[in-house]
């Protein structure tokens, strides 16, 4: 069987459950870069599993509010007033989920540049929406990371919980937030598994998609990561200039 004629076969469903045992199939029948109904998919997913896992997850969500607000007392703003907190407090699972779900078109649509710079650097050209594409299908795996937050947050005591990095998957849950630096914690925050699986399929679709070797996707795919790295170090840096 062709390639061609192995990257016809499949559909939708095809692609939500091969992403995750045969990202390569995917990529070859998404070669031409449609990515909407994905990325439609993608973002309810997000917001389902989000609100499914929120009762277990809110203690991480709370216990993430209360350390940006020790952080910015630590500078020398002023502390919110107790009736303000409290419904700040309550909130912040929702804002959470709304950043971690609804705004996921606005993060596809930014970090397909860097998915188009990375696949430059690697000998590959592809097209802005090729690229979208492989970073909607990258965001597949962190579908999981609410679902991991949630059982962790069955079985420790909130009391224990410090921030949202405790959660994670990575380096950063064994720094402690309080005194390791945010833009430390920002940038160790890419190096989560479910993040590195999502980095991983970057460098297959680079590779697939513009038919280079799987080497050449995999520098592509770093590129990526360190421009998101640098996004970090960005934003926290300037987030401290403004806060």
């Amino acid at each position: 069987m062709t390639e061609s004629t192995a990257a016809e076969k499949g559909g939708l469903m095809d692609d939500l459950l091969e992403i995750f045992v045969a990202p390569s199939k995917v990529f070859a029948r998404r070669r031409e870069g449609k990515y909407g109904m994905l990325l439609l998919v993608l973002v309810v997913l997000a917001l389902v599993i989000a609100l499914a896992t929120k009762g277990l997850a809110t203690p991480y969500y709370e216990a993430e509010f209360d350390h940006q607000m020790r952080l910015q007392m630590a500078k020398g703003n002023p502390p919110m007033p107790a009736e303000a907190m409290g419904t700040a407090r309550a909130a912040s699972a929702w804002f959470i989920i709304a950043a971690q779900s609804l705004l996921i078109p606005i993060f596809v649509w930014f970090a397909a540049l860097f998915v188009m710079l990375g696949a430059k650097v690697a000998g590959a050209s592809l097209g802005y929406r090729q690229s979208a594409l492989i970073f909607t299908l990258a965001g597949f795996p962190r579908l999981l990371s609410p679902i991991v937050v949630a059982i962790q947050g069955a079985i420790v005591d909130p009391a224990s919980i410090r921030a949202l990095s405790d959660s994670q998957l990575g380096p950063a849950r064994f720094l402690d937030p309080v005194t390791t630096a945010p833009s430390i914690m920002g940038a160790l925050a890419n190096f989560d598994l479910l993040n590195l699986w999502a980095f991983a399929l970057i460098a297959i679709g680079i590779s697939v998609v513009g038919k280079v070797s799987r080497a050449s996707g995999a520098l592509g795919s770093a590129v990526v990561l360190a421009c998101m790295l640098g996004l970090s170090l960005l934003g926290s840096l300037l987030g401290s200039m403004f806060s």
